[in-house]
């Protein structure tokens, strides 16, 4: 005897509005987000680098 194939509802191939999305990708705002969020940690890492750098400098200027 054959088994039949159980339906898996979560995974439904016959889903018009699962299958727009997942074909859609991610939307303009979203992808916005994403650069603008990167950009900003570089900003806040860059800004850090500088104030380690000036207080390393005046730390060993403070030295001598």
């Amino acid at each position: 005897m054959a088994r039949k194939e159980q339906y898996d509802w979560l995974d439904d191939p016959f889903d018009e509005k699962k299958n727009a999305q997942v074909k859609a990708g991610m939307s303009g705002g979203s992808k916005l987000a994403v650069v603008l969020g990167c950009v900003g940690v570089l900003v806040v890492l860059l800004v850090l680098a500088v104030f380690m750098t000036l207080g390393l400098a005046s730390a060993v200027g403070s030295l001598s």
